[in-house]
């Protein structure tokens, strides 16, 4: 199982559910029902220690709790933006994800010197392809191979030259 980050975002508060899950798109889609308010996943880690994880990372925000000191199940919602929880999911490796953009080359603009601008990977912070990998989310990043002169996810196996913008076969 992964530990999740599922953000609900609104413009007075951020709270963040820190939970497991086998599935943790699945369980962002489950929680949505029920919820007026919009749901994302940011991020998991999926290292194989989950309710080590999950415990760990309670007790690391636990001043942030939206119900500190209660029984209910809300201990598991903090107060946390994206950014909070950025360091935990770059320290996780090749185990720590970020919920990726769909498309992290779709073209969003051009800066002065008609050079495209990228969506990027993740909605909340630019990551470079040295920290994760635009194909997968893996924050084992990309790794330029000097015999190919291309880029390598040892997550997703990804292999590319960024020129296609894509995976290449």
């Amino acid at each position: 199982m992964a530990v999740y980050f599922i953000l609900e975002e609104n413009d007075a508060d951020w709270r963040m559910k820190i939970g497991r899950s086998r599935n943790p798109q699945g369980r962002g889609r489950a929680l949505q029902t029920g919820n007026s308010r919009q749901l994302k996943l940011v991020g998991w880690i999926d290292d194989g220690s989950d309710a080590v994880m999950e415990a760990r990372l309670h007790a690391k925000y636990a001043l942030a709790n939206v119900n500190r000191g209660s029984e209910v199940a809300a201990r598991e919602w903090f107060y946390l933006q994206p950014a909070d929880i950025l360091a935990d999911l770059a320290h996780a490796g090749r185990f720590g994800f970020v919920a990726k953009n769909a498309d992290a080359f779709e073209i969003v603009g051009y800066d002065r010197d008609a050079v495209p601008e990228y969506v990027g990977v993740w909605d909340w912070a630019d990551l470079e392809i040295d920290e994760c990998c635009p194909f997968c989310g893996c924050f084992c990043g990309m790794h330029f191979q000097d015999a190919s002169w291309m880029y390598h996810c040892m997550n997703c196996d990804a292999l590319t030259d960024f020129e296609g913008g894509g995976n290449l076969p």
